[in-house]
Parts: C-alpha cells; structure tokens; sequence
C-alpha cells in the first residue's frame, strides 16, 4: 500500500518542509514502505531514512526542492517524476535516485556510495568531489545526455557515465573545463569532448569497459523508461573513457610560458578586455634579458585617471591639484578647478557629497583628501582666460547648475553662450532650494 503525502494543507496552502518530513517520518513508525509525495519545492526529500526492520523503501516525488535523495541510505529508492534542482544526489550514501527529467546543478554532488540515474542532462558542477570508500560498492552516476561546465572536478572515486545522447552537435558533453582536479574514479562519455583538464587521460576503452557498459546500460534504461535507444548506444565505437594521471605522470608536467598561458588559457582579450585592447604579442618573462631589462613599470594612473577623478561627475583632476600644491604652486592649483566647475566654493565646498573623498585611496592609510575646505579655498580664484573667440553662438536652455557649467566651458572655449532661464533667477535649485 502506498502512503501519499501532499505538500498542502487542507485550505490549499503550502505546508513547510519540517511539516512535511515529519509526515514521512511518522509513516515510517507507522511500518510504511512506500510513499508518493506531492512536494511544491520541499526540500531534503528521500534521505536519510531507513525502516525499523530493515524492509526497502521506494518513495515516489513530484515537484521536489533542492538536496532530494541527498545522503540517502542503501535500500531506499527515491523516483522523482519530472526535474529536480540543485544538489539532487548529495552525499549519495547507497540509495538508487531516479531522475525522470533534468537534474540541476551539483548533482551527484560528494556522491560516495549508492546509483543515481538521468533522463535528461545534468547542470554544472555535477559529478564534483565523487569519492568511494572500498569498504562499500563505488558510486555511480548516469546521464542520458550531457552534463554542465566544470563537472567532476575534485573527483576521487566513483563511476559516471555520461551518454551524450542526441548531443552530436555540442562542442563538448562535458561542458567546459571538466575533471580539474581529478584524481580518480572512471568517467564514460559517448560523444565530443573539449575543454578537459591536463590532470586526466582520455582513453579508448578496452574489455572489461564494453563489458561494463553493455551489462549496465540496459538496467540504466529501463530505469529512466528510454530502452528504445539502447541499441543506439551499445555501439562501443563513440564510447571513450577518461581516466586521472597517476601522480608519477602529473610529475612530468612542464610549465608553459606567460606568453602561452596568456594565448591559450587566460580570458580571451583579459579580464578588462571590455576596456582595455592588449594582443599580447609581447609578454615579459619573470627574468627579462636585452633590451627588455631596462623598461620599468610606470604608473599610468593619469593615462587612466586616478580613482577621485573617475568619481568626479565633473571629472575634476584632483591628483593634479595635489601635485601643484606638492611643488608649492598654490595659486596654479586654486586655478586649475575652475577649468571643470565654476562653483568651486558652492558645489564642491558645500552641497557635493563629494564622491571624490568616498574613492579617495588616501583613505586607506590615513584620511582623504579634505575636498570641501579645498574647494571653498578656490571661492575668490580669477577665472582662467578664455579661448579667442570662435564666432560661435550657442543658446543653453536652463540657468541651473548644469546650464551654468555648460554655458562656462562653453564660453572658455570662445563661444558666445546665451542662457535662457524662465524664473526671475538663474541658479536653479543651488538657488532656489539649498539655501532654503
């Protein structure tokens, strides 16, 4: 007889996942075996649970939350009708977990003992940090199709097979970036491999691999209900295996060079490529020789602009101004800053929240840049002189802050500006608000 168990109330709302457990948990006393749950995202169903006298349990799950069947025991079944989401299979420690659809991320997750089987495909990360124990049977983890980026890295035991079916035209059933780390367990993959991890071989199977695969690839089948493919994928000849280098192997390893690592393994275009063009036809080596040995960093902060101007909303070059006042150039410096604002005192003085200050890498070893006193310091500067004038004539519309720091640029540069303000007065709200 089957115990069903909802995730729902007798109003229709949604019970939590203690509530829910505990029901399982209460069948269980009750000499229950078998269980069909009707989850809505409750989590940590199918494990680990066992029954008093030892009977096999067989727990039905549709719409199950993450961690289903995670840490599951031997002689617990749990079939889930339908995708799970992450970490389904977690700490496998000898359940069978079927899957009859996709699973999420880290599926087979730390999996040490015990069978999961897909129907569908895996998400990243699944396979990671499989192990086995030889006291019990070697994990196992089979999928129908393909698996995500960075699957099986870490593993150090177990068996995995991943049969790429309809997934010809992938670059890689594996994903991207497999078994980092592997070192070991045997992992069985049927279709294109890319992208795999120097610390593996990829092999071409020998007996005792075709044997394996044709005895347990029927069973894997008619677990996850798709027998009609089987004589598709009992054709050794796609099949490979992938297997870790032993450590004596990785040992012969050499390092590639900062060029080749740059070329072949780093980012394509680097990390800042979005801001920054770079072809790398030249890579220092850590020991440079010829010419090379008399070029010396240099700070390229100014070519960039330092984090106070990057902060600026006028772009204020605040490194200059302390530099100019480094070689006692006071008056230059107060100057500078009516070359960006004409509210040295006002803006930048008062009202700014001066993100200048909040960037400021002075920060970090004593305090910033007082911005507020140096801004009130430029109150009574002479402006800069002007352009000759451009015979140029541009309206600005708005006497506020904004219209005003155009039309002063605009006029610096020798055009003609005429503001047109449709209050009595121009200033906007540094006029009209602030003050008040």
């Amino acid at each position: 007889m089957t115990l069903t168990i909802k995730g729902f109330d007798e109003e229709g709302g949604r019970i939590s996942t203690r509530v829910l457990l505990q029901r399982i948990y209460q069948g269980l006393e009750d000499g229950e075996t078998t269980f069909e749950v009707n989850s809505s995202g409750h989590h940590d169903i199918g494990g680990p649970l066992w029954s008093a006298d030892g009977s096999p349990l067989r727990i039905i799950v549709k719409n199950p939350g993450q961690r289903v069947g995670s840490m599951g025991l031997q002689g617990t079944e749990i079939v889930v009708e339908g995708s799970t989401p992450a970490d389904a299979g977690w700490l496998n420690a000898g359940a069978t977990l079927v899957i009859k659809g996709d699973g999420g991320d880290t599926t087979g997750h730390c999996a040490a003992s015990g069978e999961i089987y897909v129907r569908g495909r895996v998400g990243t990360r699944s396979g990671s940090l499989m192990k086995h124990d030889p006291a019990y049977e070697p994990p196992q983890l089979w999928v129908l199709k393909n698996t995500g980026s960075f699957s099986f890295e870490f593993m150090g035991g177990g068996i995995a097979v991943v049969c790429g079916y309809n997934c010809e035209d992938m670059e890689s059933v594996l994903g991207d970036r497999a078994c980092v780390g592997m070192v070991g367990g045997t992992i069985y993959v049927r279709g294109p491999v890319a992208g795999l991890s120097e610390d593996v071989w990829l092999a071409d199977l020998d007996a005792d691999d075709r044997d394996f695969l044709s005895a347990k690839l029927p069973h894997f089948l008619a677990k996850v209900g798709r027998l009609e493919v089987l004589r598709k994928l009992s054709d050794p000849g796609p099949w490979r295996k992938i297997v870790a280098k032993t450590f004596e192997e990785r040992k012969v390893r050499q390092r590639i060079t900062i060029h080749d690592y740059f070329s072949q393994k780093w980012v394509a275009g680097g990390i800042f490529g979005d801001v920054l063009e770079d072809d790398y036809s030249f890579t220092a080596g850590l020991v440079n020789t010829g010419e090379h040995r008399l070029k010396i960093p240099h700070w390229l902060d100014r070519r960039y602009s330092a984090p106070c101007e990057a902060s600026c909303p006028s772009a204020i070059p605040t490194q200059q101004r302390i530099q100019l006042l480094r070689e006692g150039k006071v008056k230059e410096a107060l100057e500078l800053v009516l070359r960006y604002s004409p509210f040295p005192g006002s803006v930048c003085g008062e009202v700014c929240p001066n993100l200048c200050m909040d960037a400021c890498t002075r920060a970090f070893l004593d305090h910033p840049v007082f911005m507020k006193d140096l801004g009130r310091l430029s109150l009574d500067t002479v402006p800069p002189p002007k352009a000759p004038d451009t015979g140029k004539r541009v309206a600005v519309i708005g006497g506020g802050p904004g219209g005003l720091s155009a039309a002063w640029q605009l006029r610096l540069k020798g055009h003609a500006v005429t503001v047109f303000e449709a209050d009595e007065e121009i200033g906007g709200k540094l006029r009209q608000v602030i003050p008040r």
